[in-house]
C-alpha cells in the first residue's frame, strides 16, 4: 500500500510536470518569437520552491503542482517602462495574442502526436487480443454461432479468436479492444464490425472471417475495465505449466519451503494439469491446509502450505504468493510488435489522436446534454493513481498515459470556458469580428463565473476520484 502511494505521487509529479511544462513553453516560445518580454516561467503554483534567473526571465517550481503559468510584461499588471512598453502583451496585435495564447494547447496535442510517432516507432510486444466464448447465449456467443469454418472446434467454447481489426482498424492487444468499445459506445453504434483469425500463434493470420459484434447492452455510463468481458468472452491464456518464478517474501509459499524454480505436481494427490488450474484452485480455498507435491532439480519433495485468505471486492479469496514462470518462446506465440517505420508512425500517430480528439470532444458533448454521467470526469487523485500503475507497469505504458492526457490538457484548454486558455480566445475572435476588445467589466465578471465553473468540476471530479477509492 505504501510503495503504491509512493509511485502514484512519483508519476503523478513526473506527468503533471512534463505536460505543464510542454503547454507554458508553448506560450513561452510564441511569445519570445513575437519579442513578447516574459517575466516568470512558473511549473506550479504558490510559492516557488525553486527559482533561476536566466536573462530576462525567472524560471521556478511552485509548491502546487496543478498547473503552471507563463507572465508576460503587461500594463493591465502594473506600469512598464515607455522604452520597454512595445514588449508588452496588452500592447501587440489581436493576433499575436491569439498566437500566443492558442500555442499552449496546440504544442500539447502536437506533444501527444509525437508520443504516439515515438511508440508506434521504437515497436513494442504486447499480447495479442484472443479470446475464447465463454457463454455462447451472449452476444459474443451468438456472433460466432453463425461461423462454420473448418477450424472452428465442435464445441464453441474450445476454439481460441485472434481479434486483428475492429472497423477495419488493426488492434494491437486488448487495450486497442476497450478503446474501440467505448469510441463505439460513445457513437452510439449498435454493433462493430471484428476481423477474427483462428491462427493464433501464427506471426499473421492465415484464414480471416468477420462478424458484426452487437454492443447495445453495454452501457458508456456504466463502462470499466470489467465491461469488457460482460460480452461473453474471456482472454485466451496458453496453457502454463505450475512452475513458479518469483516467490514472494513472507507468503505462504515461502513459509512452505517453495522456491523459484519449482515445478508444483500435485495437491493433495490430485495432479496440477496447469498453472491456471492451480490458480482456480488457490482462489477456491482460502485459508485451507493442503499438502504440495513438487520437483526440485528432478527430484520430488512434499510439503504443507496453509493458503493466505483476501477479500477482493467483497470476495473471499485464497492467495499462496507465487507467480508463474513463462517460457518466452511459448509466450512469444502469442504476442505481436506494432514497430512501424519514421512515414508509417506519423500516419498512425495522426489517426490514433485524430481519433482520441473525436472521442473526447463526442464524450463532452454528450456530457453537456445530460446522455453521459459526469461521474466518468477524473481529477488529481484519479491521474495520480494512473500514473502509478502506467510507471510500474512500463515506460510504454507511461508514455501512453502521457500522450492521453497531453490532448485531454489541449482540448480542453480550448474550451470557450473564461480563466481558460479557450475563454481568452473567445474574448480574441470577438475582438477581430467588432474591432475593439471586450469590456474590462465583462471580462472581470466572467472570469468570477468561469472560476466558479472550473471549481466545480474540479469538486465534482475529485468527488468522483473518492467514489472510485471507495468502491475499490
Amino acid at each position: 500500500m505504501v510503495s503504491s502511494v509512493i509511485w502514484s505521487i512519483l508519476g503523478f509529479i513526473v506527468l503533471i510536470g512534463v505536460l505543464v511544462t510542454i503547454h507554458e513553453w508553448g506560450h513561452y516560445a510564441v511569445g519570445r518569437w513575437f519579442k513578447v518580454k516574459a517575466e516568470v516561467f512558473s511549473v506550479g503554483f504558490g510559492k516557488p520552491i525553486w527559482t533561476r534567473q536566466v536573462g530576462e526571465t525567472q524560471f521556478q517550481l511552485a509548491a502546487i503542482p496543478l498547473g503552471g503559468y507563463v507572465r508576460f510584461l503587461d500594463e493591465r499588471n502594473g506600469p512598464v517602462a515607455v522604452e520597454e512598453q512595445h514588449r508588452a502583451f496588452n500592447r501587440q496585435s489581436v493576433y499575436k495574442r491569439f498566437a500566443i495564447v492558442a500555442a499552449g494547447p496546440a504544442i500539447n496535442l502536437v506533444f501527444a502526436w509525437l508520443l504516439y510517432v515515438f511508440i508506434y516507432s521504437v515497436g513494442v510486444a504486447q499480447p495479442k487480443a484472443i479470446f475464447v466464448v465463454d457463454n455462447p447465449a451472449s452476444a459474443v456467443g451468438q456472433a460466432m454461432s453463425s461461423l462454420t469454418l473448418s477450424t472452428q472446434a465442435d464445441n464453441l467454447e474450445q476454439q481460441a479468436w485472434w481479434i486483428t481489426q475492429i472497423e477495419g482498424r488493426d488492434i494491437y492487444g486488448w487495450q486497442g479492444v476497450s478503446q474501440a468499445l467505448v469510441q463505439g459506445l460513445i457513437n452510439q453504434r449498435a454493433s462493430l464490425n471484428l476481423t477474427l483469425s483462428p491462427d493464433v500463434t501464427a506471426d499473421s493470420p492465415q484464414q480471416l472471417v468477420y462478424v458484426d459484434l452487437p454492443i447495445g447492452q453495454l452501457n458508456i455510463n456504466d463502462f470499466s475495465a470489467e465491461s469488457l468481458f460482460e460480452l461473453g468472452w474471456t482472454r485466451y491464456l496458453p496453457s502454463l505449466p505450475a512452475k513458479l518464478d518469483r516467490v514472494i517474501a513472507g507468503s505462504p509459499a515461502e513459509q512452505a519451503g517453495l522456491r523459484t524454480g519449482d515445478l508444483i505436481e500435485r495437491v493433495n494427490d490430485d495432479w496440477v494439469i496447469s498453472w491456471q488450474a492451480l490458480v482456480a484452485w488457490v482462489h477456491a480455498n482460502p485459508g485451507q491446509s493442503a499438502e504440495i507435491t513438487y520437483r526440485r532439480d528432478g527430484a520430488e519433495f512434499n510439503t504443507w502450505v496453509q493458503l493466505a485468505e483476501l477479500n477482493v471486492n467483497g470476495e473471499r479469496r485464497g492467495q499462496l504468493g507465487a507467480s508463474v514462470y513463462q517460457d518466452p518462446e511459448l509466450i512469444k506465440q502469442y504476442q505481436q510488435t506494432q514497430q512501424l517505420g519514421l512515414w508509417a508512425a506519423s500516419l498512425a500517430g495522426y489517426e490514433q489522436t485524430k481519433a482520441l480528439i473525436n472521442m473526447t470532444l463526442t464524450m463532452l458533448k454528450r456530457m453537456v446534454l445530460g446522455e453521459v454521467s459526469l461521474s466518468h470526469l477524473s481529477g488529481p487523485i484519479s491521474i495520480a493513481d494512473f500514473s502509478g500503475q502506467a510507471i510500474q507497469s512500463g515506460w510504454v505504458q507511461f508514455l501512453t498515459l502521457m500522450a492521453l492526457l497531453s490532448l485531454s490538457l489541449g482540448i480542453l484548454n480550448l474550451l470557450p470556458v473564461p480563466m481558460l486558455d479557450g475563454g481568452h480566445l473567445t474574448y480574441y475572435v470577438y475582438e477581430m469580428i467588432r474591432g475593439k476588445p471586450v469590456s474590462e467589466g465583462f471580462e472581470m465578471a466572467a472570469q468570477r463565473v468561469g472560476f466558479l465553473m472550473i471549481a466545480g468540476l474540479t469538486l465534482l471530479a475529485i468527488s468522483n476520484d473518492l467514489l472510485r477509492l471507495s468502491n475499490g
